[in-house]
């Protein structure tokens, strides 16, 4: 078809219709050649057209080298290129943001072929069995003596004692634990063998003691007392002064309560107690007869078989859980620390949910882990779930924040009381308040231990009681859960009943009597004296690595395992005076006592602030006082010499240096003030009594309202929190401590945990429940992601870590 053609427009140039048709260039030997003449159709030949010139580019081979693997099996690095860069992968937010979104993409698309699979399946006519989707989510919450462990579809968890027993002539065996009570026992032994010395001698004997404690301060220095180190005829067991302590607190209550008791029922309980002989009971008539483990060659035990050895066994148990962390001073290296920890649960696994090592890539985990701990032992825990044991996923939650899951609260002060330690928490409207956690050092294991000093002064029956050995600390613990209480109305002779189990013979009854010493025992909780906490912990025998390191630094920080601000309320009695305010071309100056000549003359333990000013200024008031108020002190009159007002102060701690104050241009320097580190912070704060972590956590919540709420729902959970009577003697206790904070609190309520539920399970039935959430599903950690990124995915996803 034509293209019509526009009057007035150029003619198009005609188009060449075939290839010969197009004129070719004239060349010089073309123009020598004749013009072809018209005639006969005779078609010249074609003309070929040189190809454009190519370079051609040799590859030059490489050398052979030859003899590098000669010596060594290893690979050797080639020459380091400094022309080309290193690099920043994963070492910038851009590629953390790939590598996760990877991960995320490579789980979803896991889920997109198992259910085309699936599909595949019933198209086919295949029968599926339908699963429960949470079946294949485990929930796993060690503690330090239970580890509790199930399916997230699991109504109760299985609990088996986090125990192994390995060879005592085992290589790298570690350390044994210390033995509750045996510290105060060496410790008196030390100082009577003193004091008989002193007597034998004359007094001349303290240039011949040998000092215990390594420090040269001899008994005393340890329970801070004295550091002269002497033993004068006078001296008293600081265990028998401390039971005083409880006795008089006792009384006074009872007093205050109008209950009338007889307090020479206590020697009559101990003349009965001395007079007590064991009962045989028949093998057939024996309810308490239990089946011991039978040894045969295993390296390990873990559970309840662990805790059934015979003594002739040769077995060592030892709790990888100290505290709710990595237990450093029973083991001394961290990979065989972690590899215990890893035998229990895959053992624990194996035997109780009957899942082995190969499903492991099929599971998700919810680790559950204390409120306030150590970044470490999260990380080591889950580096050892994902690359390890090579689970699918994994999530970790928190304690407090679970429970409030399965109480079905919204706001609680939950109080989560274990076997070796305590935790108080805030929990506001879902959300955990940081600056409320407070963690203590003390927990049931401790009243067990209490019981046992007091019963052998009331002439415990059962002379042969050793905590050393296993059965006895489970008879023990199973009675203080039989006889404790804080119910002051109990104060009586009662007859109580044990059973000792013996692995060759019968088993024998005890029959003996109790005045106060089950009250005096749980109240422990309130007056920390009477625990050693430096029995307890011991020396590490190694160290994780981690933030607390002074010579070792961390991009990522966390107010995880930092003091918090229950912890600074709990321990003002051991920061320093507060410094008076200081007027205009006033000096103030803090005198450090060793070095003041008055404070030596007067009183050396006080500590003196010195405030000097002219004639002209006006009084200094006490800090906390207003100026101008009528109660305000006046300063004293001035001396003749130096016109100086002296304040007087007697807090217990102790200025390293003078320090001195100036005002310059009217606007004074404040006087640096001498500071505790975290970990003196974490470390005092954790010996506070319970009902003052509390107070100090309720305080911390931030308005009244929010006080009052969490003063009102207290939730109470751990396998401790089960001793008789708690509750109302904390909330007795709780309501003046919160006037004292500034909380006209006149009533709390203590909420009992959810019915038909052991106080012990709170934590991981919570857990057990946000399994069933959608906003879980923005919280798993996938094994390739840790891989990739390591810890900064437990940064990035938790707000608390």
């Amino acid at each position: 078809m034509e293209t019509p053609k526009e009057e007035g427009s150029p003619a198009a140039p005609q188009l060449p219709q075939m290839q010969n048709d197009t004129p070719a260039p004239v060349s010089e030997e073309m123009a020598d050649t004749p013009t072809p003449i018209a005639g006969p159709s005779t078609t010249p030949a074609a003309i070929p057209v040189p190809a454009p010139n190519r370079r051609n580019y040799n590859k030059k081979s490489k050398q052979k080298t030859e003899g590098l693997m000669a010596y060594t099996s290893a690979f050797v690095p080639g020459m380091y290129n400094i022309k080309i860069p290193a690099g920043d992968y994963l070492q910038k937010e851009r590629n953390i943001d790939v590598a996760r979104n990877l991960s995320v993409a490579k789980g979803k698309q896991e889920k997109i072929d198992a259910e085309e699979e699936r599909q595949q399946q019933i198209a086919e006519g295949n029968e599926i069995p339908e699963i429960n989707p949470l079946h294949y989510t485990l929930v796993i919450h060690p503690g330090s003596r239970n580890l509790r462990i199930g399916r997230a579809s699991d109504f109760y968890p299985k609990e088996i004692p986090n125990c192994i027993a390995r060879p005592s002539n085992a290589p790298n065996r570690g350390n044994d634990p210390p033995i509750p009570g045996s510290r105060a026992k060496r410790l008196a032994q030390h100082a009577l063998e003193k004091k008989e010395a002193k007597r034998r001698k004359g007094g001349n004997a303290n240039q011949e003691d040998i000092e215990m404690n390594g420090n040269g301060n001899g008994n005393r220095s340890e329970y801070g007392d004295d550091d002269d180190g002497e033993v004068d005829d006078e001296w008293v067991d600081p265990v028998d002064s401390n039971i005083s302590h409880l006795r008089e607190y006792l009384r006074h209550r009872l007093v205050q309560e109008r209950l009338a008791t007889d307090w020479k029922e206590g020697t009559r309980v101990k003349t009965h107690n001395a007079k007590v002989k064991p009962e045989n009971l028949p093998e057939h008539n024996d309810p308490y007869r239990i089946d011991w483990t039978e040894t045969d060659g295993r390296p390990f035990y873990i559970g309840t078989d662990a805790l059934r050895l015979p003594e002739k066994a040769g077995y060592k148990v030892r709790y990888p859980i100290l505290q709710k962390h990595l237990n450093t001073r029973d083991w001394t290296s961290s990979q065989l620390l972690l590899d215990d920890i890893a035998t229990i649960i895959q053992e624990s696994l194996k035997t109780e949910l009957g899942i082995t090592s190969l499903e492991y890539p099929k599971y998700s985990v919810v680790f559950v882990i204390p409120d306030h701990g150590d970044r470490v032992y999260v990380q080591e825990m889950t580096n050892l779930f994902l690359t390890t044991m090579g689970f699918k996923e994994i999530a970790v939650h928190q304690e407090a924040y679970c429970a409030i899951f399965c109480a079905g609260m919204s706001s609680a002060c939950v109080v989560d009381i274990g076997a070796q330690s305590s935790s108080v928490t805030f929990v506001d409207e879902g959300l955990l308040n940081p600056d409320s956690r407070i963690k203590l050092n003390y927990g049931g294991d401790d009243i067990t231990s209490s019981l046992v000093t007091l019963l052998q002064r009331s002439n415990f029956p059962y002379k042969e009681l050793d905590l050393a050995k296993t059965q006895d600390w489970i008879m023990m613990d199973n009675l203080k859960n039989k006889i404790c209480t804080l119910e002051e109305h109990l104060v009586a002779s009662t007859p109580w009943d044990f059973y000792v189990l013996k692995t060759e013979g019968l088993t024998q009854k005890y029959v003996f009597r109790t005045y106060d010493e089950n009250i005096l025992a749980a109240l422990v909780f309130f007056d920390t004296r009477l625990i050693d906490f430096k029995e307890k912990k011991g020396r590490k025998s190694f160290r994780f690595w981690g933030t607390s390191d002074d010579q070792v630094t961390d991009d990522l920080t966390s107010s995880y395992e930092e003091s918090t601000g229950a912890m600074k309320a709990c321990v003002t009695h051991l920061l320093p005076a507060p410094v008076p305010d200081v007027a205009n071309g006033a000096e103030a100056t803090i005198v450090e006592p060793e070095r003041a000549p008055e404070a030596e003359k007067a009183n050396v333990n006080d500590n003196k602030v010195e405030v000097t000013a002219s004639k002209d200024t006006t009084p200094v008031p006490v800090l906390g006082r207003p100026q101008d108020s009528a109660t305000s002190t006046p300063a004293p009159e001035m001396n003749t010499s130096t016109p100086a007002a002296t304040l007087t102060t007697t807090e217990p701690l102790v200025t390293t240096t003078t320090t001195t104050a100036t005002v310059t241009n009217g606007s004074p320097t404040k006087p640096s003030v001498p500071e505790l580190s975290d970990q003196q912070i974490i470390s005092e704060a954790s010996k506070s009594p319970l009902d003052a972590a509390i107070a100090a956590s309720i305080s911390m919540a931030g308005t009244e309202n929010k006080a009052k709420t969490a003063a009102n729902s207290i939730l109470l959970i751990g396998g401790s929190s089960a001793l008789k009577g708690l509750g109302a003697f904390i909330a007795d206790r709780l309501p003046p401590l919160l006037r004292q904070k500034g909380f006209p609190i006149s009533d709390v309520s203590i909420v009992p945990p959810p019915r038909n539920l052991n106080p012990r399970f709170v934590s991981w039935k919570g857990a057990s429940v946000m399994c069933n959430l959608e906003s879980l599903s923005d919280m798993w950690i996938r094994r390739d992601e840790w891989e990739s990124i390591g810890s900064r995915s437990l940064k990035d996803r938790y707000l608390w870590y």
